[in-house]
């Protein structure tokens, strides 16, 4: 009886981690304490701008950037991007998950709390003068003009 009782808890607990896991890196996360609220991403985002400068925004990691440029309000992520304008950044061992003559989609080691957001895809104005392999590792580096 024992065994049986150990699968099903086991399956429970792994079907319970998957509801609360969402495709939406904006979702509230799943609240570990009965009848507590968990925050929206824009009300996480917007906390976060309480505690983040020009000085130290762009030391965040990638992962937590993205989360902020993508999860917050209009008016968060420009006062977030402001801080960042014209800083330089680089992804290293970014996995390449689609490619063009002017584009490239990368997955990136989610370095924080929300790793799932963990891809981006990259416009170029001109061509790329070599075009990766799919599956490849690469580095990428640039400066937040847009």
């Amino acid at each position: 009886m024992r065994i049986p009782v150990t699968i099903l808890l086991a399956a429970t607990c792994f079907f319970a981690g998957i509801e609360s896991y969402s495709q939406d890196p904006c979702s509230p996360p799943a609240s570990l304490k009965p009848g507590e609220k968990p925050l929206t991403g824009s009300e996480l985002v917007h906390r976060g701008m309480h505690y983040t400068t020009s000085e130290n925004a762009s030391h965040l990691s990638y992962a937590d950037i993205e989360f902020f440029l993508r999860c917050g309000t209009d008016q968060d992520a420009e006062e977030f991007f402001s801080y960042l304008r014209n800083s330089s950044r680089q992804i290293v061992g970014a996995t390449v998950l689609e490619v063009g003559q002017d584009l490239i989609r990368v997955a990136w080691d989610g370095d924080s709390y929300n790793g799932h957001l963990g891809t981006t895809l990259f416009r170029f104005d001109d061509p790329l003068v070599a075009i990766p392999q799919l599956g490849q590792k690469v580095i990428i580096s640039g400066i937040y003009s847009s």
